[in-house]
């Protein structure tokens, strides 16, 4: 089978001033402070991100956190889980403006009655603009899609769980991209033995109901990914393809640049050698 050519398309959920360039969003695990490291607007190795930009205290108790387009205005937003399993979203308020970025949270969801999931991503599954939630259902390797229903409205944001993959219960769900350039996005997956795969959920077609037709397919991406503290998936050189963020455990950040194109013969060829993009990033533990 021959490569697969990607068609680019403007990832924006990550960009906190509305330019349409990926920022970082950072927690600071001792401090509970949540920072934007912005873009630069080009590929610049160490200097592709400028000074981070505090934007919100008092985040330490969250279990986790993301930034991603919930209102379709090209601006990100935030959303959390409490640890009391809360929802919360906080909406951009019109761009990068230090503390002034982020609106008052809006609870929008909490656990579901015997169910709780340990491992969220967003993801833009029906292309209108605005994030959906993937969640994995603790405990097990069936992982949940929860559907944006159009606009941020209290409990009514987020429709009810439906299935999406399966995947082992051991196995990380990393996040959401069309890394094989299908036109889908496909669920990346970091293995126990520290292999890194791309799930293509929907290989076997998309039914009306916008659920995955079969089992799907893995490719294996490459291995030794067991000690990355963090992965994020960017697009750090607006190529409009999915890039890798790492930071490894002696706080080093990197980026695996997609290559541009896809070959299911060697899908190990898909994401280029690693570039360092900053240093000191161990105290980090959250990186969106």
């Amino acid at each position: 089978m021959g490569t697969l050519n990607f068609v680019p398309s403007v990832f924006r959920s990550g960009s906190f001033n509305g330019d349409g360039k990926q920022d970082i969003l950072a927690r600071d695990a001792r401090t509970g402070e949540l920072f934007v490291f912005p873009h630069s607007d080009g590929f610049r190795g160490a200097e592709t991100y400028g000074e981070p930009v505090l934007i919100g205290t008092g985040f330490g108790s969250h279990l986790w956190l993301c930034a991603g387009d919930l209102t379709g205005d090209g601006r990100a937003d935030v959303v959390c889980i409490t640890d009391d399993d809360r929802a919360l979203v906080f909406l951009n308020q019109g761009g990068l403006d230090g503390l002034g970025t982020l609106g008052e949270a809006i609870h929008v969801g909490g656990k579901p009655p015997e169910r709780a999931y340990d491992t969220i991503a967003l993801g833009d599954l029906t292309g209108n603009g605005v994030v959906d939630i993937i969640g994995r259902v603790q405990g097990t390797g069936d992982v949940h899609r929860i559907m944006h229903q159009g606009k941020v409205d209290a409990a009514n944001t987020f429709a009810p769980p439906a299935d999406f993959a399966v995947i082992a219960p051991a196995d990380l769900p990393v996040g959401l991209a069309d890394i094989t350039g299908s036109g889908e996005l496909d669920l990346l997956v970091r293995h126990a033995d520290g292999t890194l795969s791309a799930h293509e959920v929907y290989a076997g077609g998309r039914g009306e109901d916008g659920l995955p037709l079969g089992p799907g397919g893995w490719h294996t991406l490459g291995s030794g990914w067991l000690e990355t503290a963090v992965i994020d998936i960017t697009d750090i050189d607006g190529d409009g393809r999915p890039d890798l963020l790492a930071v490894r455990p002696d706080g080093e950040l990197v980026v695996h640049r997609h290559s541009g194109s896809f070959d299911p013969e060697n899908p190990g060829a898909t994401f280029l050698p690693p570039v360092a993009v900053g240093a000191g990033w161990g105290g980090f533990d959250i990186v969106s």
